[in-house]
Order: structure tokens, then sequence, then C-alpha cells
């Protein structure tokens, strides 16, 4: 993991604080969105998801950003 806590917690906040709801709201939608992306069963999208390494049995929002901005950094 190349993110830390205190990292992910200033990323969080900043949507937080940009959208006007707690860090807490923007964690809970944002894993929210990434269940119900990583649910789909589209194999295109289930392809996606399998560039993203996670330990559990579905990745967490820190992991998701811990990717993108990983791919993000190699475009």
């Amino acid at each position: 993991m190349f993110m830390t806590t205190k990292e992910y917690r200033r990323i969080l906040k900043t949507i937080a604080e940009s959208e006007k709801i707690s860090v807490e709201k923007v964690e809970r939608e944002m894993q929210r969105a990434i269940d119900v992306g990583f649910d789909n069963p589209d194999k295109d999208i289930q392809k996606e998801w399998k560039k993203i390494s996670f330990k559990g049995d579905r990745p967490t929002v820190q992991e998701v950003i811990e990717a993108l901005s990983k791919q993000a950094r190699n475009i």
C-alpha cells in the first residue's frame, strides 16, 4: 500500500467539503458505488476489476483510490 491513512482521509475530506457532506457519507457512498460496479456481471467490466488488487472479497474505497491513482500516473 503506497497511500497512508492520513493521505486517504485528506482525499475523503476534500471530497466531503466540496460536496458539503460528511467524510463518512463520502466513504459510504463510494463503497456503495464500488459494490454496484463490482457486482456487475458484464465481462468487460469484470476484466477491469481484475486490474485492481485487493485483500478482501471486494475492493475497499482506499484500494480503489490507490489503484486509480497508480493508473493515472502511468498514463
